[in-house]
């Protein structure tokens, strides 16, 4: 029963977004599937502890509380805490090695690693940072969320030096931000292949990306396997750091993109 109440207590939480930031007491109801009686019970306990105001027009809002929580989670709690758990789990379930990464200035920066013990492993380190116009899954699943200014002039080195048009490399970008992940093999490292996918903030920034790091040889067989697993990861990563929208884009990955990006890659 304390069980069920904490749920709906989340539930009306969960209700209000950016674009619903006031609701009336029928549409709470109708978002949590509860009827009108028993949620006024729940939303006037609410109201009664200070986490909602009923306001002129009688609709609810998140109080002011909410701002004094949030500003504590986000001083204590760091990107590394919450995707470390979850990084573990998928070394786990995928025997390979797992970074999380982020985007500093013209660099893309490791800031931790899980290991693998199975040979020919990834030999990734934290703090090591490396090009942006490096290129690699890493790089490029950061790169596709960068102002398109900034974009164009991280593309101009690659694009030279793979005899390849700038105007190319922008367009694998925003493919990949259209599918949420990306793969490739051989970029950086003849023979190692990797597939990175962005984490996403409260704020819609995406600052940092997990990957799954491979040779070639063990990654292909289980590609799709690999991207639904990293998928997974970023998406409950995504949901600890307040991201909103992110699970119906990326719990449903088109293989067919990913081996146009691996095609494009080779």
């Amino acid at each position: 029963m304390i069980m069920r109440g904490v749920q709906r207590t989340v539930a009306v939480f969960d209700c209000f977004t950016p674009q619903r930031m006031s609701l009336t007491l029928q549409e709470i109801a109708d978002s949590i599937s509860l009827a009108k009686s028993t949620t006024f019970r729940i939303v006037q306990s609410l109201e009664e502890a200070g986490y909602l105001i009923r306001l002129d027009d009688q609709k609810y809002c998140l109080s002011f509380r909410f701002t004094r929580l949030a500003g504590m989670v986000m001083s204590t709690l760091s990107i590394r805490q919450v995707a470390r758990p979850l990084m573990q789990a998928l070394a786990r379930q995928t025997h390979e090695t797992i970074t999380l990464n982020m985007a500093n200035g013209r660099d893309r920066t490791c800031i931790d690693v899980i290991d693998t013990p199975s040979p020919l492993m990834s030999m990734a380190r934290p703090g090591q940072s490396v090009r942006l116009a490096h290129t690699g899954a890493t790089a490029k699943a950061l790169m596709a969320y960068l102002p398109l200014k900034q974009q164009e002039r991280l593309v101009a080195q690659p694009a030279r030096t793979m005899n390849r048009q700038a105007v190319e490399l922008l367009a694998e970008l925003a493919r990949i931000r259209r599918d949420g992940y990306c793969v490739s093999h051989g970029e950086r490292v003849l023979g190692l292949s990797a597939v990175a996918a962005p984490i996403h903030e409260h704020n819609k920034a995406v600052n940092y990306c997990v990957t799954i790091t491979s040779p070639t040889v063990r990654l292909k067989p289980r590609l799709e396997e690999c991207v639904q697993a990293l998928l997974k990861t970023t998406h409950e990563i995504s949901r600890r750091l307040g991201a909103e929208s992110v699970g119906e884009t990326m719990a449903r990955p088109l293989l067919p993109r990913a081996k146009s990006n691996r095609k494009a890659a080779q």
